[in-house]
């Protein structure tokens, strides 16, 4: 007897409508991509019509995203729903409230429009059965929770429902056995207290496809569908995932690669003998010219005075800025060497906040506090960035 098989879509930390004010004159063309990327999944899911259609948290870059991206991810989900497409999705750390000031999520919209699915556990995973071909398919979700401490297991209380044909298990937090790319001190699943019963974890929260085999269960993060900052450039692929399973095993899987727009960073190291910084950083920078390419430079070196005179950021802009689609100019590294006095580190913004929290942090005996600190950090960081912060 041949055994049914469902197909699932599954993706994530799509983060659509994100900040990204360091983009200026460009920040709508940026959203765009990010848009783009998801709407290219939406079309392949059109055209292959999934069993499942899952989102692993971070469908939006915030609580509050704009009007026009939530009209068109309401048309396009309606649209694959009056095609018998069941959509799930649970909230992430980005599109989750951390408090009741911050109202609902922007996944309760989407569920009340009756063509998606939302799964709000947080304390302990929601859970919803659904009918396919002559399976049971119980699916469980976690959303994403911030009371939890770093290494605290969401799982350690609470576990998944197995009591489905096929078992399906949703979450956005690292799991045990994935190394996180740049995130720390975060909550951690132990893979032991993930159900042999389930039959696919659809895990999101890293933005980089990883995936493991145990047992019958397939653990898998998607990954990203495009790069939110440089921490990403070195991803080469971005994509989602396309899964065939029955009761028993995969029976198929497929990384299905999405366009995304190119990132890149240069290093360029200004020495004592360096004759014109200006222009050897332009010529070096033609290099690679591409009007599809983010740009970062990063501009190096102790250097006296007279040489340091002659280094022209705004130049340098100015003369790059219609080769690429947009350069970030970083030179935190660039550092006046004095001839008679004691050379003092520049302290940039970005720099002086993240010392300034580091502190704060190491002093703190609270672990509870502690933790509040290290999100307030990694919030400051990243709108310091989008405010263009160096």
């Amino acid at each position: 007897m041949t055994m049914s098989t469902i197909k699932i879509l599954h993706t994530a930390d799509n983060h659509l409508d994100p900040t990204l004010t360091m983009y200026r004159h460009k920040i709508n063309e940026r959203r765009k991509d990010f848009w783009n990327t998801f709407k290219y999944l939406l079309n392949y899911a059109d055209q292959r019509k999934p069993d499942l259609f899952l989102i692993s948290g971070d469908l939006y870059d915030k609580v509050n995203p704009r009007n026009p991206p939530r009209t068109q991810i309401l048309k396009y989900f309606r649209h694959l729903h009056n095609k018998g497409i069941k959509i799930f999705l649970i909230g992430g750390h980005h599109d989750t409230p951390r408090s009741i000031e911050e109202g609902a999520s922007p996944l309760d919209e989407l569920a009340a429009s009756g063509y998606v699915t939302y799964l709000p556990g947080i304390n302990k995973p929601a859970v919803q059965h659904v009918k396919i071909k002559d399976l049971d398919i119980c699916i469980s979700g976690l959303t994403y929770n911030f009371n939890l401490n770093p290494g605290e297991d969401p799982l350690e209380k609470t576990k998944p429902k197995t009591e489905g044909d096929i078992n399906i298990l949703m979450l956005h937090y690292t799991i045990q056995g994935f190394t996180p790319t740049y995130m720390t001190n975060e909550p951690t699943v132990k893979t032991s207290n993930i159900p042999n019963e389930i039959n696919y974890v659809a895990a999101g929260h890293l933005h980089e496809h990883k995936e493991k085999q145990r047992g019958k269960t397939l653990i898998a993060y998607p990954g990203s569908t495009e790069r939110r900052s440089f921490l990403e450039e070195k991803t080469e692929k971005k994509g989602f995932l396309w899964i065939e399973l029955n009761q028993e095993k995969t029976v198929n899987k497929e990384f299905i690669e999405v366009p995304t727009r190119p990132m890149k960073t240069l290093t360029y190291k200004i020495t004592p003998n360096t004759k014109n910084p200006t222009t050897e950083i332009i010529t070096y920078a033609f290099q690679h010219k591409n009007p599809e390419l983010i740009l970062r430079l990063q501009i190096t070196g102790k250097v006296p005075l007279n040489i340091l005179t002659q280094y022209q950021r705004n130049e340098i802009l100015r003369k790059l800025l219609d080769h690429f689609f947009y350069i970030v100019i970083d030179d935190r590294d660039l550092i006046y060497k004095a001839e008679k006095f004691e050379t003092i580190e520049r302290l940039t913004p970005l720099k002086a906040f993240t010392d300034y929290m580091n502190q704060l942090i190491q002093k703190e005996k609270d672990p509870q506090r502690k933790r509040i600190l290290e999100l307030a950090k990694e919030i400051g960081i990243e709108k310091l960035e989008e405010a263009g912060a160096w």
